[in-house]
């Protein structure tokens, strides 16, 4: 198993996926797939407009012909005209409350949620918080010595292509009852960028930010119109970076509506999310006098909860037993576990 303390290689490379670096800690980009956001964006706006136009036009222009030029407009009666505008008016009603019930569990993937998921190494306090919208497990805080990084420097340069740096956090080495994974940065242009992109962290939290290469940009957290073109290109970078510049170009071309229509989606998605907030604790981690974060357990999550976190934890330990590790903490017995 591949060591937080173990130089992974000679080239450390922030990936371009960090928010914020300074002297105490970093802020990196702790979002699955954020390139295709918008999407769903997309999806539902189209079916939102469609509907409530088809149902505007039906309810309410159809009412105000009824007001300017009377019931003989519609050759009927007054009283079936006003009745049918009512039918259609709560027709309009339920269509929406049921479009909303069923489609916000995937609505508030992109839409009225948090704008970006934060993984923040502080290398003060050497520990790791992780910022999620409450629904998706809220704020958790792990150690940094618990660290196990999925990469294999021997791997070829092209296994890692769109990949993303995965670090496990697994409960035999955080005490917390659970496993806590994270999938961090861009998608990766190869291997080489994946574990440079370790390094840079491992150095980063090991040796200080002198250790590592500043870097040249770091992602906004505001919703800048130019970062959703980046992100809806990025699909072309491996095109252009292993010399088919010609494809690139030709592809980006033809596919320039669809490119433009997702970016706006993204862009859309953005404005429509709120900046992700770190409590005072997290914010003021680190600093003089100030106390070191708690770290998450299972019973943070509530009781209920917990308990099926820990049972189910230990059942994948039963069933595929894990390795211990060396040089942090033995593997938890079962009986760690507690009543579950």
């Amino acid at each position: 198993v591949w060591e937080y303390y173990d130089l992974a290689c000679d080239l450390p490379t922030d990936a371009q996926s960090l928010y914020v670096f300074n002297e105490d800690y970093i802020d990196v980009r702790a979002a699955f797939q954020e390139e295709k956001r918008g999407l769903i964006t997309f999806g539902f706006l189209s079916m939102a407009v469609i509907m409530n136009l088809y149902m505007f036009d039906f309810a309410f222009l159809s009412f105000g012909r009824l007001v300017v030029f009377g019931s003989d407009y519609y050759d009927a009666w007054e009283f079936e005209s006003i009745i049918s505008w009512l039918l259609s008016m709560a027709t309009w009603g339920v269509m929406n409350y049921y479009l909303w019930k069923y489609t916000w569990r995937w609505i508030r993937v992109e839409l009225f949620t948090q704008r970006h998921l934060i993984a923040r190494f502080n290398r003060k306090t050497r520990q790791v918080y992780v910022n999620r919208p409450d629904y998706a497990g809220g704020i958790v805080t792990l150690p940094w010595e618990a660290v196990i990084p999925a990469i294999n420097p021997e791997d070829p340069d092209f296994m890692g292509i769109g990949g993303f740096l995965l670090l496990a956090f697994p409960s035999e080495h955080t005490g917390a009852g659970y496993d806590e994974v994270l999938m961090l940065g861009r998608p990766m242009h190869g291997n080489d960028e994946l574990v440079g992109f370790w390094e840079f962290i491992r150095r980063y939290m090991e040796d200080g930010p002198q250790a590592v290469p500043k870097p040249k940009r770091l992602l906004p957290l505001s919703p800048t119109p130019i970062e959703p073109i980046r992100a809806t290109l990025r699909f072309m970078s491996g095109f252009w970076r292993n010399g088919g510049k010609i494809a690139a170009v030709v592809t980006g071309t033809l596919l320039s509506p669809l490119i433009l229509l997702h970016a706006l989606c993204h862009w859309i998605s953005l404005l429509l999310c709120w900046a992700p907030r770190w409590p005072k604790e997290i914010q003021e981690a680190g600093q003089p006098g100030k106390p070191i974060p708690k770290l998450t357990t299972a019973e943070d999550f509530g009781p209920v909860i917990g308990a099926h976190l820990r049972a189910n934890t230990l059942k994948e330990r039963i069933d595929t037993p894990m390795p211990e590790r060396k040089g942090w903490r033995p593997a938890a017995r079962p009986q760690d576990y507690g009543d579950v």
